[in-house]
């Protein structure tokens, strides 16, 4: 066998192999967050909770309807701030920016965006959305010798999840893409995992957001997700 048919058997099965061995991190992560028939089970879901800026707590909610649309409001000192995001559009809201009514966010934002409609996780049937997943080199987290996947997803957006290897917890995700023409990156950390009333394992703090509480498949009203300006 010619020496450049010998490369491409040897990286044809490094590449079989790292897919697989990625496929069975994904599966071990999905099990930990209760199981691939629970994840596709989530339809809808409400977060109550807290966003802490410079040791004040302001309350924070997300609103969320799997796949469709998504909205994220804040209240602080009788200013309203919100971001509402569908499939092909979305606004955002700030009285603390000064903004008088509504402004349609940009299509690269709402592109970008647009993986966070998925309430079952991007991880979940991903090669069926349009997503590639690659085993990259283990890196620390704080101490912990975290697993790396690195996750494409079909917005062009670029996610690095990091993996705790004793309960296979994403700790922390680094994510690279671009808003407004400029590129970014930003990293969020994972903590205080707990299980929902339906047995799904979230976690309840979220960078500098706490959720006190989390649930799944309840009846959320349309009017929320209408577009208006604060009182």
């Amino acid at each position: 066998m010619k020496p450049v048919i010998l490369f491409i058997v040897f990286f044809f099965s490094i590449s079989v192999y790292s897919q697989k061995t990625a496929d069975e991190i994904i599966a071990k992560v999905i099990a930990a967050q209760g199981g691939y028939d629970k994840l596709k089970a989530i339809q809808t879901m409400k977060l109550l909770g807290t966003l802490e800026i410079q040791g004040q707590k302001i309350p924070y909610n997300t609103y969320q309807i799997h796949d469709k649309v998504s909205k994220s409001e804040l209240t602080f000192n009788g200013l309203q701030q919100y971001q509402i995001l569908y499939q092909d559009s979305g606004f955002v809201f700030s009285a603390f920016q000064g903004m008088t009514a509504p402004e349609r966010m940009t299509p690269e934002d709402i592109k970008q965006g647009r993986d966070g409609l998925d309430l079952q996780g991007v991880l979940v049937d991903y090669a069926k959305k349009g997503h590639s997943v690659e085993l990259l080199e283990p890196e620390d987290v704080d101490g912990v010798d975290a697993i790396q996947l690195k996750v494409n997803l079909n917005t062009g957006k670029t996610q690095f999840y990091f993996i705790d290897p004793e309960n296979y917890y994403p700790i922390r995700i680094k994510t690279k893409g671009i808003s407004n023409g400029q590129e970014y990156t930003n990293v969020t950390d994972y903590y205080n995992f707990k299980a929902t009333s339906n047995g799904i394992i979230i976690p309840h703090t979220i960078g500098n957001l706490s959720f006190d509480n989390i649930e799944i498949n309840v009846p959320i009203d349309q009017k929320i997700f209408e577009i208006k300006k604060a009182k």
